[in-house]
């Protein structure tokens, strides 16, 4: 007998897999199934009502944004505690750069009376915090900055608020 096989022949499942029967009388393996969350009936629901799949950017934009069950909405996923961390999380120097840099390219333009500064996806803002920190010297630069954190979760932006 294979290793893995049982006396009589028929193979062990593990308690994810169990036999399927289909209508032939043939049988096949389900691996284990997960119970149905709402996102998943959602998503379910929206296929079968446009009559096709999801594009990946609407998959991801659902998965990660979902105000109840997306990833980035209700906890914070940065650091030690959460799923990974990004640069601005690890030194400052980063985001004080980055300042630096805005500066520089703010002079090359000729230095505007206003400047909007745009952060994406900012997380706890930490970058922002580090390259205003950063720019503080520079008055000409900070009193032209208007600042725009474009956030979609409730959780990171009273991070930001708090961190700002």
């Amino acid at each position: 007998a294979e290793s893995g096989s049982s006396s009589s022949g028929s193979s062990a499942c593990t308690p994810a897999e169990r036999p399927v029967s289909s209508s032939s009388g043939s049988s096949s393996l389900l691996v284990g199934k997960e119970p149905e969350t709402p996102l998943l009936r959602a998503s379910r629901n929206r296929i079968m009502l446009r009559g096709g799949p999801l594009s990946v950017a609407e998959y991801m934009q659902e998965v990660l944004t979902n105000p109840v069950s997306g990833y980035y909405m209700k906890r914070d996923v940065f650091g030690s505690r959460g799923d990974f961390i990004t640069s601005p999380e690890i030194s400052q120097v980063f985001g004080e750069l980055i300042g630096i840099w805005c500066v520089l390219t703010w002079q090359s333009m000729g230095m505007p009376h206003q400047l909007n500064l745009v952060e994406l996806g900012p997380g706890r803002g930490t970058l922002m915090a580090d390259l205003l920190r950063g720019t503080a010297a520079f008055k000409p630069f900070t009193q032209a900055l208007t600042v725009h954190l474009v956030e979609v979760s409730p959780y990171m932006r009273l991070q930001q608020w708090n961190k700002l």
